[in-house]
């Protein structure tokens, strides 16, 4: 109520100033008081064409939308992969941006039948909005969730809802509440200068004709209130929380991974050779610990294994069709998810929700942040980022477990019984575990095997 209180104030505050210039110009079929104009609204109501004409021109708006968002997500798509089209296309969205509404409105009335036009300028305004838009989430899409997202073979579903449409949220309701601005706007307009059958606009022109300024501002204050309720629409379905697409039944059993085999792998950066002729055969149910320098090539080496990057020579023999658990380098945590959620995330994939719950419960409680599980990553230390990455690693049933750097930020006490956890857990589940680390300690506590890059 208090957030609604200046809203209704000003309001009121507009009301009065009307009142008191239609009492001053005196003349009200050319500015009528308040009280007319609430009658003229209160017969618009009741009169047969009022519905029809609502009707038409919200139909309109909806369609143009439609039509525009979807050609705007197949173009954005197609600039996202093939930057030189979006740059080919830009100073087309530049003039389409530029060039006036009723400048198209008139070219339109001279090559299309009056009832297209609406629909036509809708459509070409709200259509470069939305593809700039969409086009720069695309462009800003975070390169370290999809790798997560292909690791733990999250499926399509959830991908689509829970990783690509939370980056691109901002840029998609921003474009929709400028584009439903603009477009409805421009659609009123078209309909009052093409003359169409039907519609607001419409009617707006056809009470001017006959100079009722009592209706004109009546229809207005209509095209106002819908124009608000779309507004108001899309901030509702911008918050809209989609739960997540749960598997039907439990469908993984765990199998030890054969042995990962690389055979004279190379791998270079632009200028910057990394690794060269590296040969070595990972067994399973042993526990491999990666020591060298910064820039040495550990992280390299991992992503090599989990099919992030492609080696420019060599071969790798692995399994990876059922998935790979990981620890990046950085936590790759979902902002918009609980902890919780972050965990179960790649659980979605197998389980049900209740397995999922299950098999989640234990490793959080181990981790020490059963109490963080309701919290955003944005509310947790860095450190606490660290452990729901490493729970959300451990809890996923793969056969092999790849941990880049991942005590980072942990205190050793922390660090002491996570290791713990992760080598019981190993004796239970015969995994193939590669870590990297630059501490001595680590490798001395949690490595079976250290490799020396």
């Amino acid at each position: 109520m208090k957030k609604r209180l200046p809203a209704l104030v000003a309001i009121l505050f507009l009301l009065v100033v009307w009142e008191m210039i239609a009492w001053s110009v005196n003349k009200p079929e050319i500015v009528p008081s308040a009280f007319r104009l609430l009658r003229a609204l209160g017969e618009l109501v009741v009169s047969g064409t009022f519905y029809q004409a609502v009707g038409v021109t919200i139909l309109r708006g909806l369609t143009g939308i439609s039509f525009s968002l979807a050609a705007a997500c197949g173009f954005a798509f197609l600039f996202s992969r093939y930057r030189w089209l979006y740059e080919f296309f830009r100073p087309v969205f530049v003039i389409m941006r530029s060039v006036p509404v009723v400048s198209f409105i008139l070219l339109a009335l001279i090559y299309l039948h009056p009832e297209s036009i609406p629909l036509l300028i809708a459509f070409l305004i709200m259509f470069p909005l939305l593809t700039e838009n969409l086009t720069k989430g695309l462009f800003q899409l975070r390169p370290g969730l999809k790798a997560m997202a292909d690791t733990f073979l999250i499926k399509r579903g959830n991908r689509l809802l829970h990783i690509y449409y939370p980056q691109l949220k901002p840029f998609l309701f921003s474009g929709l509440a400028s584009a439903m601005g603009f477009g409805w706007r421009a659609i009123i307009m078209g309909e009052a200068l093409s003359q169409c059958s039907f519609g607001i606009g419409s009617e707006m022109k056809r009470a001017q004709i006959f100079i009722d300024a009592p209706e004109l501002i009546a229809w207005t204050i209509i095209a106002v209130l819908i124009g608000f309720v779309f507004d108001k629409t899309i901030s509702w379905l911008e918050t809209i929380q989609i739960p997540f697409k749960w598997a039907t039944k439990d469908n993984f059993q765990f199998i030890v991974s054969p042995a990962i085999v690389m055979e004279n792998i190379c791998f270079a950066y632009p200028d910057t050779p990394v690794l060269s002729d590296f040969t070595y055969t990972f067994r399973e149910d042993t526990i491999y610990g990666i020591s060298a320098p910064s820039g040495g090539g550990k992280t390299t080496l991992l992503n090599l294994i989990n099919g992030t990057l492609i080696p420019a020579k060599g071969n790798i023999q692995i399994d990876r069709s059922r998935g790979i658990a990981c620890v990046f380098q950085e936590a790759e945590l979902l902002p918009h998810l609980s902890v919780l959620d972050n965990v179960m995330l790649p659980l979605t994939s197998f389980f049900t929700k209740e397995t999922a719950i299950r098999t989640t419960d234990k490793t959080v409680t181990a981790l020490d942040i059963a109490s963080l599980t309701d919290k955003r990553p944005n509310e947790l230390s860095y450190g606490q980022q660290q452990r729901v990455a490493i729970a959300r690693a451990l809890t996923f049933p793969s056969p092999i477990l790849l941990l880049d750097e991942p005590f980072k930020g942990l205190d050793e006490t922390l660090i002491q019984r996570i290791i713990a956890y992760i080598k019981e857990r190993q004796a239970e589940k015969n995994q193939t575990i590669i870590f990297t680390t630059h501490k001595q300690e680590e490798l001395s506590l949690l490595a079976d095997v250290i490799i020396h890059l």
